[in-house]
């Protein structure tokens, strides 16, 4: 798994700390191609009618993180569209939560595609953009900013700065975020058995399996069979 693999974005945002800028919103609709270029075209139509008042950079960006991950032969074209309109929103207002949260989750991405050591320099700029994330609105995406750099300390090399003891930290506060989430409680339990705390391990996969196994509007939900299996094979090998 690449080393800034953070999960997939989901439509729907959990209640949020604080009320993001009427201009920077996520979107909430359909997740197919075809809904998400027809809600870009209609989103750029408004900014070139009124580029001061109307449009919203914020949702164009994750319309952009979408299409990249949908669109594997255009996914740098978008991404760094993604980043674009990411620092437009936050232009507008530097208290854009989503606009931080976006550019860093586009950043991410993109160095997924070049590989740990050829994207050490996008690592503390994705660092900082979750920081302040978490600093203005820490509930996007039922915890995104908290679930992101624990995903960060997990996946990287003591060397790089990579910490367990870092990683559990934010992913517990993306539970506390995001109780019906089941990438929190996924995350979190492979970090706990890298972490060798086995019990705590299963305890957070189980509520993996059984929220993901519930109806929801993720569609990548009920695709990752397989890993929990994987990691509760491990998990039960460590306990016996």
């Amino acid at each position: 798994m690449a080393i800034l693999m953070l999960g997939f974005v989901s439509p729907i945002v959990a209640s949020e700390s604080v009320q993001e800028p009427p201009s920077c919103q996520m979107y909430r609709g359909d997740i197919s191609v075809e809904s998400l270029k027809q809600r870009e075209f209609d989103l750029k139509d408004e900014l070139l009618l009124s580029p001061s008042a109307g449009g919203d950079h914020c949702e164009i960006a994750n319309i952009h993180y979408k299409l990249a991950h949908l669109l594997s032969d255009q996914q740098v074209s978008y991404l760094n569209s993604c980043i674009d309109h990411s620092e437009k929103a936050i232009h507008r207002d530097s208290h854009s939560g989503v606009g931080y949260f976006f550019k860093g989750l586009c950043l991410g991405r993109l160095g997924e595609i070049k590989g740990i050591w050829g994207s050490l320099n996008i690592i503390g700029p994705f660092r900082e953009n979750m920081e302040a994330a978490v600093k203005i609105n820490p509930a996007i995406d039922s915890g995104g900013p908290h679930r992101a750099l624990g995903r960060l300390y997990f996946k990287l090399p003591g060397i790089l700065g990579g910490d367990l003891k870092k990683s559990i930290d934010h992913l517990l506060k993306a539970v506390d975020y995001g109780p019906r989430y089941w990438e929190n409680y996924f995350f979190l339990a492979e970090s706990y058995f890298e972490n060798r705390q086995y019990l705590l391990a299963r305890t957070e996969l189980q509520s993996a399996i059984e929220i993901a196994s519930q109806p929801n509007d993720d569609p990548d939900s009920k695709t990752h069979t397989v890993e929990f299996q994987a990691l509760m094979k491990k998990i039960e090998h460590n306990l016996h």
